[in-house]
């Protein structure tokens, strides 16, 4: 089966992780208001909306990384093995791979009286948005000096017929782009849309020492060299299995206001963006466009797995007692989780949380916990919090460090960072003082196997 968007979809029905909606859904607030009950708290099933207000043949997929389990299934692991299987696919670096003859995403092709607002079916997330917004579109581009294609996940707002604001802040596309612009060039652009998701969550992945490109990180991620083609009217390859491709041209001397957005923090955003002007589009027939929506547990299993993996290697390199690390759910990876086993002294400790929140640009806090604790869970980890920690003995506070652009509690540009020793010092998790309730694995075991035969 093709590893692309409408094989995982298959793959998400057959482990009932798939809810398909018939009824008329409106792109205007309801498409977020679907997701948002559907997801809950922990993460619910993927949805695939088959009626979108106004856009008929036109199909909306969202939540399809709403949850560990569908990660999982992404990168075709177990649960438990996400962070393994993440740094396998990004050492194993494969090169992409030509596709020979027509490409799946260039069955139909719009070259003349293009308008975006007509052909998809882009969500207004919530109120107070400037628009509509394009939130899974994965922006490829080559270096202008080395020729060399990388990827992003950028936010797009649909601003007419060809153009889409570009929120621009992050490299290596923001470099590339910048370097264009010194020259008076425009800067060539392809955005994909509907791609497989261990691609997308390669575009989301910061460049880091080891890695060839994004584009080689994404075959490694899918199992599979990427399946590229030749752009219609770009000198440059995109992706041949992705749902939709959007080609044209940043505009160099420009920009426009860009937001407000309601974003990922949970507030709205708001910038002065360059310009994407579209000149083709290609889609396969009947296109699926995926979005991720704002402010939703997608967000943050998407960020988790790749940055907790890239800094659990860092940690652990320095520090061979850390067993794991996370984020708390909703924190944008601002507040991390550290699980460290019983031997580590608190001095190792003090140690570990000055390194991580120095490591991390995005980590505001740090909560260091035993091995007895399931880092995965919430209530484990503020139970932690909550019985093991003492504010006069272990809390860190590092004031004065560089806050993250999308952080509006930052000022000037600052923020303090803290650490949380909440393990169970110095006795240890085991002493007869922290000894944590627990059960036979064969009664989990029974137990499991009983409520799973009743599905």
């Amino acid at each position: 089966m093709e590893v692309d968007l409408r094989s995982f979809l298959h793959t998400l029905k057959e482990n009932k992780e798939l809810i398909e909606l018939e009824d008329e859904v409106s792109p205007r607030y309801e498409v977020t208001s679907i997701f948002k009950e559907v997801l809950g708290e922990q993460g619910g099933p993927a949805v695939l909306l088959h009626n979108v207000s106004g856009y008929p043949g036109r199909k909306l997929a969202g939540n399809l990384l709403a949850s560990r389990e569908k990660m999982a299934l992404a990168l075709g692991c177990q649960v438990e093995d996400l962070r393994d299987a993440y740094l396998k696919g990004r050492f194993a670096s494969l090169e992409p791979v030509q596709v020979q003859g027509s490409a799946p995403a260039q069955e139909e092709t719009v070259a003349e009286e293009i308008d975006l607002l007509s052909l998809l079916p882009a969500p207004i997330f919530h109120q107070g948005d400037a628009g509509p917004y394009l939130t899974a579109g994965v922006l490829l581009a080559k270096d202008p000096d080395t020729g060399v294609m990388n990827s992003g996940i950028h936010r797009l707002q649909l601003k007419g017929k060809t153009r889409l604001g570009v929120f621009l802040a992050t490299p290596p596309l923001s470099n590339y782009f910048k370097r264009s612009e010194e020259e008076g060039k425009p800067l060539q652009v392809a955005v994909a849309l509907g791609l497989h998701p261990a691609e997308l969550l390669a575009a989301a992945v910061s460049l880091k020492e080891g890695m060839k490109s994004k584009i080689h990180l994404a075959g490694g991620l899918a199992g599979r060299g990427m399946p590229l083609t030749p752009a219609k009217t770009l000198d440059m390859m995109v992706p041949a299995t992705a749902e939709i491709i959007l080609e044209g041209h940043l505009l160099p001397g420009i920009r426009e206001a860009e937001g407000p957005f309601g974003e990922s923090t949970g507030y709205y955003f708001e910038a002065e963006s360059p310009i994407l002007e579209i000149q083709a589009v290609t889609f396969r027939k009947d296109p699926i466009l995926t979005v991720i929506p704002p402010w939703g547990i997608e967000t943050d299993i998407i960020l988790a797995v790749f940055s907790g993996a890239e800094l659990w290697k860092e940690l652990h390199r320095v520090i061979p007692e850390v067993r794991d690390v996370t984020f708390l759910p909703g924190s944008l990876t601002f507040q991390g989780v550290i699980q460290v086993s019983e031997s580590l002294s608190r001095e190792k400790i003090r140690q570990l949380i000055y390194l991580a929140l120095n490591l991390d640009r995005r980590l505001k806090h740090v909560i260091v916990v035993d091995d007895d604790v399931d880092i995965h869970s919430s209530r484990e980890v503020l139970w932690a919090l909550g019985t093991r920690f003492q504010g006069s003995t272990d809390l860190i506070c590092l004031p004065g460090l560089e806050g993250y652009v999308i952080d509006p509690s930052t000022q000037e540009g600052e923020t303090a960072k803290l650490g949380f020793d909440a393990t169970a010092r110095p006795e240890g998790p085991y002493s007869k003082r922290y000894r944590s309730l627990s059960l036979p694995r064969e009664s989990i075991l029974k137990a499991k196997n009983i409520l799973e035969q009743r599905r």
